[in-house]
């Protein structure tokens, strides 16, 4: 399972969003009515700690807000060493191996395109719809 989250224009109608949003990492982006972000459920409590778990804390606000919200938890984070991050929140399985599926790396980075993202389109709606 994965966080399925979209950064649109206000006026797209929800219905149509998987299709004229541009997808994170596409070669081509015409930017023209949105994007959609796509990161694993592994890497929620992460998400939950830094108070940015995209279908709690990101859902339903703007732009604007979502990139407020996450420039103070990638600040956060920044401060923290990274090699606690990841012994603290990459995932691992049953028998404590990690996973192929989410990284404390992949997921800053995550954060850090949707809040460029948020930044150039303020007044855009952020959705998470998983």
């Amino acid at each position: 399972m994965s966080y399925d989250l979209y950064v649109v224009r206000p006026d797209i109608p929800e219905d149509c969003w998987y299709y004229v949003c541009d997808r994170d990492h596409e070669e081509r982006s015409y930017d023209q009515y949105g994007r959609y972000f796509n990161y694993t459920y592994n890497l929620g409590p992460f998400f939950d700690a830094y108070h940015v778990r995209p279908s709690t804390d990101l859902d339903g606000k703007t732009g604007r807000e979502c990139a407020e919200l996450i420039r103070q938890a990638l600040m956060s984070i920044y401060v923290q060493p990274l090699h606690e991050l990841r012994s603290e929140y990459n995932p691992r399985d049953e028998n404590g191996e990690l996973v192929d599926w989410g990284s404390v790396d992949g997921a800053i980075k995550w954060l850090e395109r949707i809040h460029d993202y948020c930044r150039e389109h303020p007044d855009y709606v952020v959705k998470e719809r998983s």
